[in-house]
């Protein structure tokens, strides 16, 4: 528990540097950004952190962080020195004290539910684990890829940057950091979201105020961080016998027809949760499984993997901030006040959280950069003129320039598998299955989008001096859902254009389509049947798409509307942003999807769905609020219980899922994330504390090979120590090449296996490698006559049970 504390400490250090910061910066909001100076105060620590040390003016030290905390207070204090902050706190303090309740509840109650599965081990968390302890142990950046030596990290390490900062202040160990790591970006999520949705709904209805304002707002954090989609109910439904076999094959969530039926309250079948993760079930032409990811941010919270789309979300709440903080600003006090732009400070200060989002999660670049500039246009829209566009124009490519120009450190030593866009042919979402994932969102939405839609029949259309129309509002609706079913298609058709010039790129989407497998099952019928067979697909199920652009339409729509009114409520032209954004994101995918080595739409639906999900969460939340507070007394009735019962249905998710993660809470709580080694294999555990405690800088040690997903590359994952080969996989899906693991791999294996002495010294020589790991993985994997003749040329540095570590002799 005082790892927590210190944890908590320091996070309020750094939201202390940069409060008068957020007192400048966020005048649009009711709480001046409060909420955000801690995620602010990191960021720009880190920032400061990484492009000193990556120049070579700092090192990645205990005293360079303290300089650059010290950094950024002086620069907050400068440019917030006419803010009275003191008096900002006195009158603000009831919802300052709300903000840093839930901020610390969050943390400690998140904490004690990591204590209870703190395991790093499983999924993905020994490549995140390996990746904190590299940067811990670099003094330059980028930081060395430990799963490749003599290479720098290829990947977007901020994140992990940050928690290593964190970690080094706090001088606990990586393996407690890993589990506050996560439950720190749970709090701050959560204390994001309710600072959001506090800031939409100060504008909104006079009928509703104070503590139920707080009380939405508390709705907003639930929505973001806590609700699970609705497979939850699903899965309890299913374990105690409930629905046909019918109805089971109709809702088709992979493996869970299959699953069996339980004693208790919730499903035992081992990982029942994971299958909330993979709601949406595509398959190929011939009907065979295609894997897709739709994690939400309770799952990744619960799973506990440290991955940049949970780095990020608390700073994808800031981005968000910034976009509502445009639109909240008083119009009187216009664009020299707060804007983007309006100053080089701002600029460089927007660029600067925007341009962060590339290098914790670069997909959420553009997709947060195109909300601001949308905020930023909405704010400006007197009408529409050629003088406008360019403006916004203008803002976008200065925004998205310096934010690229202030990262160009990373992205010159970054290599990427990601390609272009390729058409969507043959996957169809299924509505049902997006409803399960979605569900409590679009009900919310659906019945805000039709009430806004109520209240501007009521009003003036100010440009015209007269009441919107019925007819002309539907036919102006129809002609936008038009254009959206022309448009999508049409998008689809022109990313197949680029690849059907080039042989690479025609071999690629012969493999996406398996052509080849589906000729040989349609009787070798040529390319045309194929193509026919994917159109009678998407024909055949258009109804999540009919849905999308409808609501797309209406919003776009009711935007048209608000717009053209004298004073336009910021808050709702802000939420109808948000549901845009997050519909359309969800919408693009059954269209169009971007090239990686997976060569399916999994990648691209996991980060758009990912983000759709905190937007549409932000804007029910306030959608409920606007609801809630007016209208009539029937509609709020029909809403409330509807909306009350999906709430209740999916915080089934986290409920069961969380009880089953944490092991009914009967284990022996504790946050060090190896503590399982410890038990199950106290050699190695052993083995390992002596390399972190004894072995300094970056020297390379060599550890067998294996595949992604497996116990191997555990050492360099456990020390920060870059070896010869970790995870192959992982190193082809961040480089887009496997020419330099296809070499080590052999060479691993002679090192290993081989008899000749003097060939296993060369390529011991070649790569540098200083220690020589032999442990129950190297012993289970090669013989013991080969391991025996390390005794014969090299030193032991450690040896106890099963574990003996080597060191070269030529390398004191």
């Amino acid at each position: 528990m005082l790892a927590v504390l210190a944890w908590w400490l320091i996070m309020e250090v750094l939201g202390l540097a940069a409060f008068p910061l957020t007192l400048w910066l966020f005048r649009g909001l009711p709480d001046r950004g409060y909420a955000f100076a801690k995620p602010l105060g990191l960021l720009l620590t880190s920032y400061a952190l990484w492009i000193l040390a990556t120049f070579g003016f700092l090192r990645n030290s205990w005293g360079g962080i303290a300089f650059c905390i010290l950094l950024v207070a002086a620069g907050s204090a400068y440019l917030g020195r006419y803010h009275n902050a003191a008096g900002f706190l006195r009158r603000n303090k009831r919802i300052v004290a709300a903000e840093e309740l839930i901020f610390t509840s969050a943390f400690a109650l998140f904490a004690l539910f990591r204590a209870y599965n703190p395991e790093i081990m499983g999924t993905e968390k020994p490549m995140e684990f390996a990746f904190l302890n590299a940067c811990l142990r670099s003094e330059r950046f980028p930081p060395h890829d430990p799963w490749l030596s003599d290479f720098a990290i290829s990947y977007y390490y901020f994140g992990y940057l940050m928690m290593a900062l964190l970690t080094k202040l706090s001088g606990v160990p990586s393996s407690v950091a890993f589990n506050l790591g996560i439950t720190l970006l749970f709090a701050l999520t959560a204390t994001g979201a309710f600072s959001l949705v506090y800031g939409l709904v100060q504008e909104g209805s006079k009928r509703l105020t104070g503590g139920y304002q707080v009380l939405f707002a508390l709705l907003g954090a639930v929505l973001v961080a806590v609700i699970g989609n609705l497979e939850g109910l699903l899965e309890i439904l299913h374990a105690h016998g409930i629905g046909s076999a019918g109805f089971w094959h109709w809702i088709d969530v992979k493996n869970l027809a299959a699953a069996p039926l339980s004693n208790r309250w919730y499903p035992i079948d081992n990982w029942w949760w994971w299958r909330a993760s993979r709601v949406i079930h595509d398959r190929d032409l011939l009907g065979q499984d295609v894997e897709v990811i739709d994690e939400f941010p309770f799952f990744s919270f619960m799973l506990g993997d440290m991955h940049p789309h949970v780095l990020a979300l608390p700073f994808v709440l800031l981005a968000l901030a910034l976009a509502l903080n445009i639109l909240l600003r008083d119009k009187g006090q216009g664009i020299k006040g707060q804007l983007p732009a309006s100053s080089f400070q701002h600029l460089v200060l927007y660029a600067l959280c925007l341009g962060a989002l590339g290098f914790l999660n670069t997909w959420d670049f553009p997709i947060y950069l195109f909300v601001v500039v949308m905020a930023y246009a909405l704010r400006r829209y007197e009408g529409t003129s050629g003088k406008l566009a360019w403006d916004v124009l203008g803002k976008a490519m200065a925004l998205g320039g310096l934010g690229l120009l202030l990262y160009l450190p990373f992205y010159l030593s970054f290599q990427s598998q990601a390609g272009g866009p390729l058409p969507n042919l043959i996957w169809v979402t299924r509505l049902n299955q997006y409803l399960i994932m979605f569900g409590p969102f679009i009900f919310t939405i659906a019945f805000f989008l039709a009430a806004q839609l109520k209240r501007v029949l009521s009003l003036r259309d100010e440009r015209n001096r007269r009441r919107f129309k019925p007819m002309a509002l539907a036919f102006e609706g129809l002609l936008t859902f038009l254009a959206l079913t022309f448009l999508f298609p049409s998008l689809a058709l022109l990313a197949v254009v680029p690849i059907l010039f080039t042989k690479s790129g025609q071999a690629f989407l012969r493999n996406a389509l398996k052509i080849e497998a589906v000729r040989q099952a349609m009787a070798g019928q040529d390319v045309s049947s194929v193509v026919h067979r994917a159109i009678s697909i998407r024909l055949g199920n258009p109804w999540l798409f009919v849905t999308l652009a409808s609501l797309i339409a209406l919003t776009i729509l009711l935007l048209r509307c608000n717009l053209r009114l004298q004073r336009p409520a910021s808050s709702t032209l802000f939420a109808l942003l948000l549901i845009f954004t997050g519909l359309l994101l969800t919408l693009s995918v059954e269209f169009v999807y971007l090239r990686d080595v997976f060569g399916t739409r999994m990648n691209t639906m996991f980060k758009f769905y990912y983000q759709a999900w905190v937007m549409l969460a932000i804007a029910s939340a306030y959608g409920a609020f606007r609801i809630v507070s007016g209208g009539g007394r029937a509609g709020r009735w029909l809403f409330s219980c509807g909306f009350v019962l999906l709430l209740a249905a999916g915080m089934v998710y986290p409920v069961a899922a969380g009880y089953t993660k944490a092991g009914g809470f009967r284990g022996r709580p504790t946050l060090d994330g190896l503590a399982w080694v410890r038990r199950c294999s106290p050699d190695e555990y052993a083995a390992i504390r002596w390399l972190n405690e004894h072995v300094k800088d970056t020297p390379v040690i060599l550890e067998a090979s294996g595949g992604s997903f497996t116990e191997y590359g555990r050492v360099s994952s456990r020390t920060g120590l870059p070896t010869l080969l970790g995870w192959g996989g992982h190193e082809l899906q961040w480089r887009g090449s496997y020419e330099e693991p296809g070499k080590r791999e052999p060479d691993i294996d002679a090192i290993y296996s081989t008899l000749d002495i003097q060939k296993a010294l060369s390529l011991l020589e070649k790569y540098d490698v200083e220690y020589v790991y032999v442990g129950p993985l190297e012993r289970k994997k090669y013989d013991r006559l080969s391991l025996a003749k390390f005794e014969k040329f090299m030193d032991v540095a450690y040896r106890q049970g099963q574990v003996t570590i080597y060191r070269r002799r030529t390398s004191r």
